[in-house]
């Protein structure tokens, strides 16, 4: 791990920084956005671009953030790698923005879930579009560029763990390529290997956010990557990175990042065969003097105050509810003036509230159920326990 900062901070040049991050140009990049133990990946490739997974539901501001400085308003494809909902829990946010989606794709072989409640099957269901399904052998243009996704996995269905029917790609392009490795753990790994293909890439998306049953020292010189990106938290998911797979890695030659030591995540850009990596930062000071003061379990409130200064503008902030799952994104234009309070309600609600949380039942009356308060970029501002 001393070596990842090392590395890291060799590569903290100065950046031109505005609102959450930094826009960015060229021709094959890869924003790793930092969502904690879980993936999303905004791909561009010329004009094309495309988000692979989304990360869990609470990590919506951190990808908002990412394509809105990225300056992406549309995106050609989402891609879904497998069913976990630290890949997948933001796609219904997703689906449910004014963000123009031009096709969704998914594994085709998946199990643990049926297939009415497949998260990209509800997915589309709100957009009134159609899941593209994926395999081994199937490969996409990506429009003009001329570049291409060809898909290296899944070959056959583990019925075990849905990690192991990953959608693994290699992104073939005039710059270079990039391998794409969802979950991928040692068994789906093991028969890719089988099948003989070119693994050497410039760039690899570590498996399964490094964890040990990941990246054995074969696949790690099969692949070669000249950059290898973990996309993970320690603190949220312990002993991730593991540091058997970075230095089987770094045997390997190749240069280790994680998403977690960046603000908002990783750019990576590739040209001429070589790959770069720059950490983007958060450059918009947090809010001060907003908190939450109330979470009524009995009422199914949550009260804010602000007791900072100046009126705080609330459009992009959201709350989480981290038993239920359930979030509440703030209206555009909603401002909470200094000294006054903000009371968000349920369909559960029989009191007096300012704004309708669109749900029931929110918070957990019988055990303990933490609301979290995010930023526009994602970042916590507060939280607290019902009851507290």
């Amino acid at each position: 791990m001393k070596r990842i900062l090392r590395v890291l901070a060799l590569l903290l040049i100065a950046m031109l920084l505005g609102g959450c991050g930094a826009e960015t140009g060229g021709a094959v990049q890869l924003f790793a956005v930092n969502v904690g133990k879980g993936d999303a990946l905004v791909l561009s490739v010329g004009d094309w671009v495309g988000l692979i997974d989304a990360g869990k539901p609470k990590a919506m501001g951190r990808v908002k953030a990412a394509l809105a400085n990225l300056g992406v308003d549309k995106l050609d494809a989402v891609f879904l790698t497998h069913t976990d909902d630290d890949h997948a829990g933001g796609l219904e946010w997703l689906a449910e923005s004014d963000i123009p989606v031009g096709g969704w794709y998914a594994p085709a072989m998946y199990t643990g879930v049926k297939a009415k409640k497949h998260p990209m099957v509800q997915a589309v269901a709100l957009r009134g579009q159609d899941v593209q399904w994926l395999q081994r052998g199937d490969a996409l243009p990506l429009g003009d560029s001329g570049a291409s996704l060809v898909v290296l996995a899944p070959a056959s269905l583990f019925e075990d763990k849905d990690d192991n029917n990953s959608l693994v790609m290699m992104l073939e392009s005039d710059q270079g390529k990039m391998l794409l490795t969802g979950d991928m753990e040692l068994p789906e790994e093991a028969e890719l290997l089988s099948q003989g293909d070119d693994l050497r890439c410039a760039v690899l998306k570590v498996p399964n956010h490094g964890d040990d049953d990941t990246t054995s020292a074969e696949f790690a010189s099969a692949a070669r990557a000249q950059l290898a990106v973990i996309s993970t938290d320690s603190q949220e998911k312990p002993g991730t990175p593991d540091p058997g797979v970075v230095s089987r890695l770094e045997a390997a030659g190749s240069t280790v990042v994680v998403t977690q030591d960046a603000g908002l995540g990783l750019l990576v850009s590739l040209e001429g065969g070589k790959a770069t990596v720059k950490p983007v930062d958060i450059d918009a000071a947090p809010v001060s003097g907003l908190s939450i003061i109330d979470v009524d379990a009995g009422d199914d409130t949550v009260t804010l105050a602000n007791n900072g200064g100046a009126a705080v503008d609330m459009s992009g902030f959201y709350l989480y509810s981290d038993k239920g799952g359930e979030m509440y994104a703030f209206p555009e234009g909603t401002a909470l003036s200094p000294g006054g309070t903000l009371t968000i309600g349920t369909h559960s609600t029989d009191g007096d509230y300012d704004l309708l949380w669109n749900d029931k039942k929110v918070i957990n009356k019988k055990k303990t159920d933490t609301i979290y308060l995010y930023d526009d970029c994602g970042r916590i501002v507060d939280s607290r326990e019902n009851g507290k």
